[in-house]
């Protein structure tokens, strides 16, 4: 869906409705993953236009932060902000990309949970550009943040787990090759959400 935005919207409530294409492109990349090579196809096509609305809503949030003399923050965070956001979004399409481009014949289990952490943090991002207006209350930030943390963490350890058993297990070059490269992406993606925390944390520690 595009978003809807009204000139009379709050830089909070736009920061907010970007994050909601997180929602959407981590839903899609989950069907994407559990479909046949023909059903993601068409998936695939539903993610990209998440994630050209999500450019949309990036671009739409820069120029309220351009347009606007009194930021809530300041404007070189807010900026980082809504970039890293948008770079979520990229890298989850991209993922989808290269399931598609690459048609490894099979991906590992694995790669369901990388799926699901990448929800998880879409989930606690939404959650916290909510209440970006309340940041002040470090210890609400702090705890999505020690959340996103203990996914990363969850998600590194299982991504060098299956690179590991995908050189070991005998797999032919060629494929291994296309695994990897779904791997890598989904790490960079998980890897993106704890930047943006970082982001979120280095915004809170400057209000307090």
């Amino acid at each position: 869906m595009s978003p809807k935005f009204s000139k009379s919207d709050s830089l909070f409530d736009l920061l907010t409705a970007q994050s909601q294409f997180l929602l959407q492109s981590t839903k899609i990349l989950a069907e994407i993953v559990g479909a046949d090579h023909k059903s993601r196809i068409d998936l695939n096509e539903e993610l990209h236009k998440v994630e050209q609305n999500a450019d949309d809503a990036c671009h739409v949030v820069l120029n309220k932060i351009n347009q606007s003399f009194v930021l809530p923050f300041d404007r070189e965070d807010l900026y980082a902000l809504a970039s890293v956001l948008d770079d979520c979004v990229d890298l989850i399409d991209e993922a989808g990309d290269n399931i598609i481009l690459y048609r490894p014949q099979s991906l590992p289990a694995g790669v369901a949970t990388q799926v699901e952490i990448l929800q998880s943090c879409a989930k606690l991002t939404n959650e916290t550009m909510g209440r970006l207006a309340r940041i002040n209350d470090n210890e609400s930030v702090r705890e999505s943040w020690i959340q996103v943390n203990e996914l990363e963490n969850q998600g590194d350890k299982l991504y060098r787990s299956m690179i590991a058993e995908l050189f070991a297990g005998g797999t032919d070059a060629l494929e291994v090759l296309k695994i990897k490269s779904v791997l890598e992406t989904l790490e960079s993606a998980i890897d993106a959400f704890e930047h943006l925390f970082g982001t979120v944390e280095a915004i809170a520690i400057k209000e307090s």
